[in-house]
């Protein structure tokens, strides 16, 4: 065996020890994706319009219409409590991106928790708050009203019940500037932090993310036509 060969198996030899300590410290990824097949991957599970989620240019793809007011989503099941989550994305046309952390509901069920938002001129943070019951009773009296928002009175922001949107943090960026960029988010417990290329991290202190989460969530909208690649999001050991 010469020398390089030699050095090279006692890196990959180094690199497996250092998995097998991360593993026994108790990481374990969930999610390692590069998107290199022909095919949307197997649980990446599409919603809202068909055909909005492809595999181009080895990257996952996702197309909002433009009179979609929603936007698609795609989301993958997940195990785990505190995290750390890695990806690549670049905007083909310039739009709205959102990745979500969905788990259990202080109140009831499943939803939504955090949020990462990436617009033409900001990245941003937010959490979901409220009973999901609430989240929907507002959505029918929106589709009662013509799909317009009604501003919540004071009584039922007083209301720990009642379903609202709360932003933790902003920074101004050009995510859909067409260049690749890359976002790590790290969950441990309420406090979250957010970094998006080599700018000023985006760190927040949450009430409602120290839960079990279920899965990972991304949605494109306001007509975005954008690329996600190499989606790494490991479960990290924690005190629960």
């Amino acid at each position: 065996m010469n020398l390089s060969k030699s050095y090279l198996l006692g890196a990959w030899v180094f690199a497996g020890l250092l998995c097998v300590s991360a593993l026994q410290a108790g990481e374990s990824v969930l999610i390692d994706e590069t998107f290199s097949g022909e095919a949307l991957p197997q649980n990446w599970e599409p919603g809202g319009r068909k055909n909005s989620f492809s595999i181009a240019d080895g990257a996952l793809r996702g197309v909002a219409a433009p009179d979609d007011h929603h936007g698609p989503s795609i989301g993958v099941p997940i195990t785990a409590h505190d995290l750390t989550l890695e990806f690549d994305l670049k905007f083909a046309k310039p739009g709205y991106f959102l990745c979500l952390i969905d788990g259990d509901s202080q109140f009831s069920g499943q939803a939504h928790l955090l949020r990462f938002s990436a617009g033409p001129t900001q990245i941003g943070l937010a959490q979901d708050r409220g009973d999901p019951a609430s989240k929907l009773a507002q959505k029918k009296e929106r589709d009662a009203n013509g799909g317009k928002a009604i501003p919540p009175t004071p009584e039922q922001l007083a209301d720990p019940a009642f379903y609202r949107v709360e932003r933790l943090a902003n920074l101004p960026a050009t995510p859909a500037d067409g260049t690749w960029h890359h976002v790590k988010i790290e969950l441990r417990g309420n406090a979250v932090t957010a970094s998006f290329d080599d700018l000023e991290p985006l760190s927040a202190t949450g009430t409602v993310l120290d839960v079990a989460k279920s899965r990972f969530v991304i949605l494109v909208g306001m007509e975005g036509d954008l690329l996600v690649d190499n989606v790494t999001l490991t479960s990290v050991s924690s005190s629960h």
